[in-house]
């Protein structure tokens, strides 16, 4: 991902993204124009059907570009309020592909965004759009258990180029 990559790292132990939670997927992002993208692969341990990966790893997958891409584009965290996935094609385990998200749109208090993953060669797997809200950094806090100044770090962390 070079040196676009998204400098912050969470503080908690977050399935789709933690480099502290052994049994998660551990995901980096990298900045993009309208969002952020990584590249990853899923192991045969997240399957459904043998040898694809599981629908619920794949919405993980999409809700967590979406995240990120609120983190590193505008520096907000947020809530996901709704999100709608269409499964197009099956997607493989030990495979690379490639998971993107792009905010369609943002105010003080809520946002829309795309998210994708797409094989290596550009076949579109899977895609989703969900909406998002903002509470108070506070309130996030409180319900992630993480002090309100780590999450303004990480946020800050992540707006960093």
């Amino acid at each position: 991902m070079g040196n676009n990559e998204v400098q912050g790292h969470w503080p908690g132990s977050c399935f789709g993204c933690s480099s502290g939670n052994p049994k998660g997927l551990q995901l980096r992002f990298s900045h993009t124009d309208e969002g952020c993208v990584t590249s990853c692969t899923i192991p045969d341990t997240y399957c459904g059907f043998e040898g694809l990966v599981h629908g619920g790893i794949i919405a993980t997958l999409l809700d967590e570009a979406a995240g990120w891409s609120l983190f590193a584009r505008i520096g907000r965290l947020g809530v996901t309020r709704e999100m709608t996935t269409r499964y197009l094609k099956p997607v493989p385990t030990n495979t690379e592909i490639r998971v993107e998200g792009t905010i369609m749109s943002s105010d003080d208090r809520s946002a829309v965004v795309r998210s994708t993953i797409h094989s290596t060669d550009g076949t579109l797997l899977a895609e989703g759009e969900s909406t998002w809200a903002f509470p108070r950094l506070g309130r996030i806090a409180s319900l992630a258990n993480v002090p309100e100044g780590a999450l303004q770090q990480f946020l800050d962390d992540c707006c960093r180029k």
